[in-house]
């Protein structure tokens, strides 16, 4: 029995005026917050909510109950509320790493009628490059396209622009991979949104913002993906590596190329780390999940080698094909998920492609005319 628990059956038997003064005779907000997390935490939302409530009206200054409130409310699905509290838990505790991802994560996209939209998230750099630029129009075609359709499509998709934010990916002839992914993703996905009535599309990122692998795969369960998609152009030890490589997850890797990329990208999975050891990231996952009602992770290998092949040989890079390998965010996604290397800034032609803006369209164009094909006969 706890604290609580005994003042409420002290008060209920007639003890509670003999209380003692050396005990608090009321239940602290952290005290609330705490029982607040555990009922979030075994999924019992109305309860947590009410507790968290109750420990904002004793401390409305507590950034620990804000962050909770936020998560309480991004769980029920109220995007913009969960924004508030979370913007507050940062205010109050600027420390508050994860309440500074949701809130950066949420407002990348427009939010529900009802008062002003999100605020742009900072990406960092004082000047944006040429590249970030046209990223930026992507974005702003893509997003007044989603405005627009009211239909959700057959194939939920989401797009993952790899690294980002503090995270610039593979570097090489003056681009940075985590700008050649936000590219890249926001034109298959404008491309994809065209045809309305075969495609939903979701991002999780729309800007240039450091998100973890852990967030990414939670979001993929958020938003009840049939398929995640996550975009790279890694830059590998091996520099005759070159071309479109689709890896899908397997607890060994299927070729020499195949272990490299998986090395590249594990290892700058492992920069975020920090992110999930402050503790939140049971609560973000355990919350993105009951939202989603997922089950367990779905094999990959057939989206892989199928876009494989239908990805046309006259696009701008070659098609590599399909491989496998134990890709850590792979592994965490509990849907059907695939990586793809589009291209390797590693190689100088793979970079000269890269870095044109009319071939990365092309490329765009060849990705998104596979997926729809395979999905037509799935």
């Amino acid at each position: 029995m706890n604290r609580r628990q005994l003042l409420l059956f002290l008060g209920a038997a007639g003890l509670a005026a003999g209380w003692p003064q050396w005990l608090p005779a009321a239940v602290s907000s952290d005290e609330l917050a705490g029982e607040g997390q555990a009922e979030l935490t075994g999924g019992n939302l109305a309860k947590a909510l009410a507790l968290l409530l109750e420990a904002e009206a004793k401390d409305p200054r507590n950034d620990r109950v804000q962050a909770l409130l936020g998560r309480a409310y991004f769980q029920q699905g109220d995007a913009r509320t969960a924004l508030v509290h979370f913007s507050l838990a940062v205010r109050l505790n600027p420390e508050d790493t994860l309440s500074r991802l949701m809130a950066e994560t949420i407002s990348q996209f427009p939010l529900p009628a009802g008062g002003g939209a999100g605020r742009e998230p900072a990406s960092g750099r004082t000047r944006p490059s040429q590249l970030a630029r046209e990223a930026q129009a992507e974005r702003e075609a893509l997003l007044g396209a989603a405005a627009r359709s009211k239909r959700p499509g057959p194939l939920r998709l989401l797009i993952d622009p790899g690294h980002g934010g503090t995270d610039a990916g593979g570097v090489a002839a003056g681009l940075r991979e985590a700008d050649v992914t936000l590219d890249l993703a926001l034109r298959l996905a404008r491309l994809l949104a065209a045809a309305r009535d075969e495609a939903a599309i979701q991002l999780t990122r729309t800007a240039d913002v450091s998100l973890p692998g852990w967030a990414r795969a939670g979001l993929a369960g958020f938003y009840g993906a049939d398929l995640f998609i996550s975009l790279h152009a890694a830059r590998v030890a091996d520099p005759k590596a070159s071309g479109v490589m689709i890896t899908s997850f397997a607890r060994e890797q299927s070729d020499a190329l195949a272990a490299l990329v998986c090395q590249t990208e594990n290892a700058a999975s492992g920069a975020t780390a920090s992110w999930a050891s402050r503790g939140g990231e049971g609560v973000f996952v355990a919350t993105v999940r009951e939202a989603a009602g997922q089950g367990g992770r779905v094999q990959s290998r057939e989206w892989a080698s199928r876009l494989a092949r239908a990805i046309p040989a006259a696009g701008p890079l070659p098609v590599r094909g399909a491989a496998t390998g134990p890709l850590r965010l792979l592994d965490e996604v509990e849907v059907p998920a695939v990586l793809i290397e589009a291209g390797f800034l590693s190689h100088p032609g793979d970079a000269a492609v890269l870095a044109d803006a009319d071939k990365r369209q092309a490329l765009a164009q060849g990705l998104a005319d596979a997926l729809l094909t395979v999905a037509r006969t799935l």
